[in-house]
Parts: C-alpha cells; structure tokens; sequence
C-alpha cells in the first residue's frame, strides 16, 4: 500500500480532534477494577488468611515472572571496585551481575565502628533516574543508617545512575511474552542484593530490613512479600489501592506510556495491595505515605491500612503494622526518612520506641546531575544557564563503581533475556490426523484463557442505526453495537444495493479503525467484489481512540486484556450480523469472512479461531510469530503483548487451528514491520502447512503473498476472499 501522509496517520489516530468516545475504554477499565476489588473475600479466621496467603504468594511469583528468572540464580560475580572513606563511615563501591548482561552498580554503607554481625538494611531508589543511588536525599538516608549502626546496601536499579540508557529501560514489552514483568525484573535484583548482603561475614542474616520510595516503595512491597529474608519492610509512596493508583494516573499515560513499573500482569484478579503487604505479617512493616502524594493517593493508603490491621489482628501482631502520614509531596523527604530511622532501630537495634529519630548532618559524594536536569522536578528560571550547558554532565564522580566502559545496556541485556527464555520453550510437536483434535482443543483452550475473563455470550444488548443511504447502487449505514455493557462500538456497514439475493460479507478491522479502509481502497474493492463489508472500531480505535499503552497496560492488572477485549468486539460483530434481520439488503450468515489489518490481523486471527462461523481469514501486514516482537523496539503497540503468551502457543499454532478453513497471509511482517521474505514466511509456517495438509484442506485454503514493493492489491485481497466466499 502506498505510505500515507503524515497528516493522514495523524487523523487515523485520533490525535487531532476530540472524540466523544474517548473515555468509554478508560471507563470501563476502572468500572471492572473497582469490581475486582469487591472481590476480596471477608477473612474469618488464621487458617482461613493462611490458604488465602499461600495462594496469593504463588499467583505474585507468577506475576512478577520469579519463576522463570530462578534457573540463573547462580554466583554474582561480585567485585569491589574501590573504597570512599566518610566521617563516620566508609563506602565500599562494589558491582555484581543479577542476570547474564545486567551488572549492577552498587554502594555498601558500613559504620566506622562496625558491631560484627551488623543489622543491614537494603535501600532501593525510586525512580531517581539521573542520579540514581547518588542522589542527595538517598546518600542523607544511607549515610544516616550507616551512623546509626547499620551496614547499607544501596545499587542502582535498571535503567538509572550508572546504568542510565535511556528511559525506555522502564519499559521493557517482550519479557510480557514469555511471562517476565518488569517490576518481576526489579524485585530479581533486590533478591539478589539480599544475595549478596547475606554473602558477607559483617551482616546478621537475621536482620535485614528494606526501604525505598516511589519506584523503590514498590519493589520494597513486592519484595518483603516474596522473600522471607527481610525482616523489617518500610515501603515509602506507594502502597495504596490499585484501584487509586490506576485512577490517578489516568490520561497521564503511565509516565508518558514508558513506564511499565508499577502494572504487575492479573494482580488485581486476585489480591489487593494489603493482601500482597499481608504476606509480610507478622513481621514489623511500617507504611509511610504522603499527604499530598497526587500519584499513590493517601486515601488508599488509609484503606490498605485498615485491611492491613485486620491481617495483623489474625496474627495478635497489632503492633507490628503502623501508618506514618507525612504532610508532603510524592519523595522520600526528611520526615519520612526520620520516621524509618526510627522504625528500624526499634525493630533491628531494640532501640527508641520506634518513633521518628532526628536526621543527621553528613558529608555527601557530589552528584552527576544538578536537580535542574533530573527527572524529579520542574527547573526554576534561575537555572537556565545550568540547562543550556546539558552536554557537560554527567560530571565525573568518585562514587561512580564501573571502571572505564559501562557493560551492556540493560535495555539489551533485558532484550537478550528474553529471547534466552524463549528459547527455552520447547516445540510443540507435529500433529498428525488423530491427534490433531485434541491438541487443536487444548489450544483453543490456552487462547481463551489468555485473552482474559469474557463475559457469558448473551444477545447483543443493543443496536443502533444513525443513518442510512442508498444511492447509485451503495447501500450504506452507520450502526453502533453494544458489545457489553459499557462499550458501544462503531461500524460502518456497507454493501452493493442488491435486493433479490444474500450476500457475503466481510468483517474489516484495521489497526487505525474503520476510516482507514476507506482511504487505503480496501472496502472499495471489497463492495466491488459484490461483498458486503461490516467495518469495525474496536474500542480504543478509531472513533473511540485511546492511548494504547495506558489502557493495555491497566488491563494488563485485571483479568480482562485489552487485545482480548478486542477479539470480543469482533465475535460480538459476528454475533450482531448473525441477529440482522431487515427488510433490506439481506446477507448470507453462512459466509462471514474477516480481513484484518496491522493489529487488526491478529485480534481476527483469534476471532476465528474461536468462532468457526468466520469462513475466510485475510491476516494482512500482520507479524507471524511473537518471536519476531522479542525486540527492544517495537513498532507494535504494548495491546499485542499478551502475558505470558509463549509459553503458551506461537502464532503458527494459533493460525492451525484455522483449518480446513481459507487463511491468506498478505504481506506479511516483522516486529519492525519490515517485509517477510517468502523463504521467512515458509519457515515460520511449517506448523501450520503441516496441518492443513494433514487436513487435506482444498488446495491454497492457506496461502501466503509475500510483501513486493508496492504489496498486495486490494483487489487482490478482495477477489480472494470473493472466491473462498462464494465455495
């Protein structure tokens, strides 16, 4: 197809105008969220808390991905690279490599006067991305525990202070497909951390705590859950409600749609945050929020509390959970800092009574970046002349660990994990006649199962026809269907106006919605073929336009994925063209065909593989394997990403179970939406080739046309679909 302009894409997009439907998706996505958290069973008993804990437990692992990171829990490779002496402690700067490629920057704080073994404490920064563990406020916090008697370990988490790439590094999509989430990959390195913390002959095993705010009050609270060996957990500016989060952050697109942190894949499904909290009890856990935290709003904290106490009270721990509310803003300030001081010296030290302890004054490492050109807060005019010289920094600094070249990016090393794993997912065996229908069933199955929770197949609840027009041999109508409760999708229906017979029809869904098949001359060529079309938006496309990243990544939390909301909207298509009864043109329901474009192609790929009333699949410009999206950059947006997909099935798979029904792969492409070559695409489907002709599918039922230079014709597409239509 002939690139389009860029003000075309620009209105494909929705970017440029307001769209009334803009909110429905995000509506809804909150709508099931506080559903979910209804949810919550009501504890009566310890025993009962114990089997809901233990199931709770194992659901986190498998939503953070530990599982699958556990076969490289091997040496760290630790070394120190150089020793800081301070005013009352010293810093030992040392890296260690938490996953093949991905080494870590880190300092240890230990106290001048060093009581061996020492309680430790494990500090993570948030998202401090320039400075990252030499940010002034995290050498106050290390420095003053380090005086107080506590060996400090503190490190640079992915993507910051020494391992500062870029800040997509927080964003990291392909681990999704091989079951690996990103805050999974920053919980890896602080068990590692505990790793080595417990490695060294100065630190009592036996006490360790952890802290860290924002960023780092996450993968303290997903940490202490999952990891038995912290003893004390302070989480800072982030424990409150899902529920809360999630709406405080809606049309912020998740930090600009990068930042994939804090939406850990079907958490909401099966825990609250005092649930996952609860799995640290009975052991001391101090929450400490900001009043004026617009991100991890304090009302939600007050709730998770309130939850918190009551896991507690099971446990006759009451004491052990405490709430400090700090009149400030999303940080790690000194009241907050004062007020874990406290906590840990009472809880690890059996010092104080647990309340805040005065911070000191110490002597700081210069950092690499002023605050003016950090990530944490709008510059003033006065430093403008520091803005205008960004080139000069990072300044070089003495607390820097790596010597000479930094290692491999994160981003890379994450990239080169994931399709380490994936590697490592066996291939399914061939089928042959017999045990294809079984096989072909379990994987239905898994499909189902991956596109989410959906609901029960009732009657469609509502149809609407806004206008109609006959004219010059076009009959045409603009339709809207509820395909659940609170989604209304848009359509165009479109046909040759002919009154005396039923006509086959085509289902259209584009990446970009329905508008696009009119400009790209694919529904032209379809109604010329003598098919009617039925041109769909999906929700979040086209009239109902939304930013794909912010509301895939909320769905990612539920138990209801965007893409398999989508696919739900196709077969409620279906389902609204099998109830369509008019005394006007009339279409023959027994030759429903689906032709998908982009990311269209694969939600009708899944569309008809669960409904076999779809006779006739286009997949066009349309990747043919998940493995082609294990890339860092992706040109495909963050909906496609389905949780744990590859352990599951590859695309190939998927598209076997077509059969004996007519599939044409039109140019098809990679994760960079780079063309396939036929010798590719030959490769990539083998599986499927091998099915159908084990089927003995009518000759070319699938066939592939891979990409020329000007790719294939609609008419091309049309008169296929035409022909396997009208067999």
């Amino acid at each position: 197809m002939k690139r389009s302009s860029f003000r075309q894409r620009i209105a494909w997009w929705g970017v440029d105008r307001a769209l009334p439907g803009g909110t429905m998706v995000l509506d809804f996505l909150e709508m099931r969220a506080r559903y979910l958290a209804t949810q919550r069973p009501q504890l009566d008993s310890h025993t009962a808390w114990l089997t809901r804990a233990a199931t709770i437990r194992s659901r986190v692992h498998r939503s953070l991905g530990l599982s699958k990171l556990a076969a490289y829990r091997q040496g760290l490779s630790a070394q120190k690279t150089g020793v800081l002496e301070r005013t009352g402690y010293t810093i030992e700067k040392v890296i260690y490599e938490t996953l093949p490629g991905l080494w870590v920057a880190a300092h240890v704080y230990l106290p001048a006067h060093l009581n061996i073994p020492a309680p430790a404490v494990l500090f993570v920064p948030g998202h401090w991305m320039e400075n990252g563990k030499l940010e002034p406020d995290i050498q106050i916090c290390c420095a003053n525990l380090a005086l107080r008697g506590f060996v400090v370990l503190v490190y640079d988490p992915i993507g910051q202070g020494e391992r500062l790439g870029d800040w997509m590094e927080h964003g990291h999509l392909e681990p999704l497909l091989i079951g690996v989430s990103q805050a999974g990959l920053m919980v890896w390195e602080s068990i590692r951390a505990l790793d080595y913390l417990i490695s060294r002959a100065d630190v009592d095993k036996k006490r360790i705590g952890m802290t860290g705010a924002s960023g780092g009050g996450l993968n303290t609270f997903y940490t202490s859950a999952v990891d038995e060996r912290i003893a004390v957990s302070v989480p800072v500016c982030f424990v409150t409600t899902f529920y809360q989060m999630m709406t405080a952050e809606r049309d912020r697109n998740w930090e600009d749609g990068v930042d994939l942190c804090n939406q850990v894949p079907e958490v909401m499904t099966y825990a609250e945050m005092s649930d996952i909290c609860g799995l640290f009890a009975p052991q001391p856990l101090c929450i400490i929020g900001g009043l004026q935290d617009w991100m991890f709003p304090i009302d939600g904290t007050r709730t998770v509390y309130r939850q918190l106490q009551e896991i507690y009270r099971l446990y006759g721990a009451e004491s052990n959970v405490k709430l400090v509310e700090v009149d400030a803003e999303h940080g790690y300030s000194q009241p907050m800092r004062e007020a874990m001081y406290g906590w840990m010296m009472y809880w690890l030290q059996h010092l104080g009574d647990g309340s805040p302890s005065p911070e000191r004054a110490c002597e700081l490492l210069p950092e690499p970046y002023p605050a003016a050109l950090t990530y944490i807060a709008p510059p003033a005019s006065t430093d403008l002349p520091i803005l205008r010289q960004r080139a000069a920094y990072p300044h070089p600094n003495p607390g820097w660990c790596f010597a000479g070249t930094a290692p491999l990016s994160c981003g890379a090393a994450i990239t080169q994990l994931a399709r380490r794993l994936a590697a490592e997912v066996p291939p399914p065996e061939l089928p042959d006649a017999a045990t294809w229908p079984k096989q072909r069933a379990e994987l239905l199955d898994r499909a189902r199962a991956l596109l989410g929770n959906m609901p029960e197949r009732e009657p469609l609840l509502r149809d609407r026809t806004y206008n109609q027009v006959s004219y010059q041999g076009l009959f045409a109508e603009r339709v809207v269907f509820e395909s659940e409760r609170g989604i209304e999708i848009p359509t165009m229906f479109l046909t040759p106006a002919e009154w005396q017979r039923y006509l086959p029809v085509v289902i259209y869904v584009d990446e970009w919605g329905k508008q696009v098949g009119l400009e790209n001359g694919v529904i032209e060529a379809l109604l010329q073929a003598g098919l009617a079309v039925l041109a769909v938006d999906v929700r979040g496309v086209g009239e109902t336009a939304v930013s794909d990243f912010e509301a895939s990544t909320n769905a990612l939390m539920s138990d209801r994925p965007l893409f398999g909301q989508r696919v739900w909207d196709v077969l409620r298509a279906v389902d609204y063209l099998w109830r369509r009864i008019y005394i006007s043109v009339q279409i023959d329901k027994g030759r429903v065909g689906c032709l998908g474009r982009g990311v269209g192609g694969l939600i009708c790929l899944y569309a008809a593989a669960l409904d076999e009333r779809i006779t006739a699949t286009v997949l066009w410009e349309t990747p043919l394997s998940y493995h082609q999206l294990l890339l860092e950059r992706s040109s495909f947006p963050p909906s496609i990403y389905l949780f744990d997909a590859l352990n599951q099935f590859d695309l190939p798979q998927l598209m076997a179970t077509l059969a004996p029904r007519a599939v044409l792969i039109a140019d098809p492409v990679d994760g960079e939406r780079n063309p396939l070559e036929e010798a590719q695409c030959t490769a990539l489907l083998q599986w499927p080739q091998h099915v159908f002709q084990q089927l003995r599918a009518k000759s070319k039922a699938l066939q592939v046309r891979s990409a020329t230079q000007e790719g294939t014709p609609p008419e091309a597409m049309a008169a296929w679909l035409k022909e396997q239509l009208n067999t």
